[in-house]
């Protein structure tokens, strides 16, 4: 499999035109996606209409055919569904800042790719689209909710592919497809012009790739100073160092840590191996290495970010009552409950959930970031989730379907049992969402069953070079064992 750099320079040499790329991409997908469910939709004359009369730009993949997420990043004449029956057929009608700065990178949009509804799901299993598989077995999700994302290029379909990250959405399909996902620092990647405020900025979008250097590339493509953004950065990263990342320019200082972060849930073997093993590589390479406590019990963090979760909801669903009637047997009973419990969730409580993340970021430089330059985690806590395992039992099931009977207070107790099986798998991601600060997963192992495992490391806001020259000495020195491409 080669990497989206690869692509734009084979274009740029003449080696290859960007239609005769795209025409082999749309074989690949023809090919590949019928037992994946991958694309759930492929836009092939658009594509070729756009590619016909572009003009030619200066971006860093000129001409390579993008699969975008089918959430949150519009491209005129495109689905926009949210992945939701409720907007099933619905087009967008212009680009949104960040598909435009996709079209400045020089790629030719060509297909959207499968997510949960809403993307509130670590799994990618849409009711209006079905399930996607993992690469590396099909009985099993690639993760989400960029989990059609993670498969499509994690089956070779594209070099690339585009993800949002609201609470880990880019790094746990990362982790369980054996792909590097970096979640930027906020505000570092376009947003608007709706939702400037992304669920209250926890959401950024970015992308998931086969290489470093399509990673570093990207963010330098991608990043942007926005004014209007309520949680933008005021400067650039160096784009020299993004476009030229090798081994790191000093030692670094390096936490790791093997405990869960959120109290009662079990990190397995394999995560366990992960970072281990992955510690010691480091130290062995000169950096200096310490194992430390999780600076904090994430419990009542998680409890935070539920909340954010219902309160949007229930706040974009005030604004679909606002456009017209909404039908809402056609939610899933997810977003219902979410919708129910939003509605009940007090200022009071949004505004100290709020105020709760801000000083987990004081935490989390305290206890971690004055002391050290990057902080190693699992990525997620074991490996993919099976298709059609529970994630919920029949008794929660029945109080989610009946949520109106329940008391505020026993509410959030219900959503808590809605999604702790789900958080038993990936307790890690969120907190960085809430905080602001950058992360990525890195493919480093394999279990004995073949499936990936990433490990995901930390670095305070505006860490992204630090966090990718790190990543550039694992990739170099074959520390990747889990990396997709090993499949082809």
């Amino acid at each position: 499999m080669q990497d989206a750099t690869y692509w734009a320079k084979q274009i740029a040499e003449q080696k290859i035109s960007a239609l005769e790329l795209l025409d082999l991409t749309v074989k690949k997908v023809e090919k590949l996606n019928p037992a994946l469910n991958v694309v759930v939709e492929l836009d092939v004359e658009l594509a070729k209409k756009y590619l016909e009369t572009k003009q030619p730009t200066q971006g860093l993949f000129e001409g390579v055919p993008l699969a975008l997420k089918m959430l949150g990043q519009d491209i005129a004449g495109m689905g926009s569904t949210a992945s939701s029956r409720l907007f099933a057929g619905a087009v967008a009608k212009q680009d949104d800042n960040f598909g435009r700065a996709i079209k400045a990178a020089g790629f030719i949009p060509l297909a959207k790719t499968n997510s949960p509804e809403f993307g509130f799901k670590n799994i990618t299993d849409s009711a209006l689209y079905g399930d996607t598989h993992n690469v590396w077995n099909h009985e099993y999700y690639p993760g989400g909710s960029s989990g059609g994302a993670a498969s499509a290029v994690a089956s070779g379909m594209f070099p690339l592919a585009t993800g949002g990250d609201g609470g880990g959405s880019i790094r746990i399909p990362a982790s369980w497809s054996g792909l590097i996902g970096l979640k930027p620092t906020r505000g570092r990647t376009p947003k608007g012009p709706n939702g400037w405020r992304g669920w209250q900025g926890a959401a950024v979008d970015f992308g998931l790739t086969v290489s470093v250097r399509d990673t570093a590339r990207l963010l330098a493509a991608l990043q942007t100073v926005q004014e209007e953004n309520p949680f933008g950065q005021s400067e650039l990263l160096s784009s020299q160092k993004l476009l030229n990342i090798g081994e790191p320019r000093k030692k670094f200082k390096i936490a790791f840590t093997t405990q869960t972060s959120v109290q009662g849930i079990e990190i397995s073997a394999d995560a366990i191996q992960a970072v281990r093993q992955t510690a010691l590589f480091l130290e062995e390479m000169g950096h200096e290495v310490e194992e430390v406590s999780y600076p904090f019990d994430a419990t009542n963090l998680i409890q935070t970010y539920y909340q954010m979760n219902g309160a949007e909801t229930a706040a974009m669903y005030q604004q679909m009552k606002f456009a017209g009637p909404v039908d809402d047997a056609k939610l899933e009973l997810m977003t219902r409950a979410l919708l129910e419990y939003g509605q009940n969730v007090s200022a009071a409580d949004y505004i100290k959930s709020l105020a709760d993340w801000d000083e987990t970021t004081v935490i989390f430089q305290q206890k971690i970031f004055n002391e050290y330059d990057i902080f190693l985690t699992p990525t997620t806590a074991k490996t993919a989730i099976k298709i059609g395992e529970p994630m919920q039992d029949e008794a929660t099931l029945n109080k989610m379907a009946h949520l109106t009977q329940y008391s505020a207070p026993e509410q959030k107790e219900i959503i808590w049992d809605m999604f702790y099986r789900s958080l038993s798998y990936s307790p890690y991601p969120f907190v960085v969402n809430l905080t602001g600060q950058a992360a990525i997963s890195l493919p480093v192992y394999l279990s004995e069953q073949g499936l990936p495992l990433g490990v995901m490391a930390h670095g305070s806001k505006g860490s992204e070079i630090q966090l990718l020259e790190l990543a550039y000495q694992l990739e170099a020195h074959g520390q990747f064992a889990g990396l997709a491409t090993q499949l082809w």
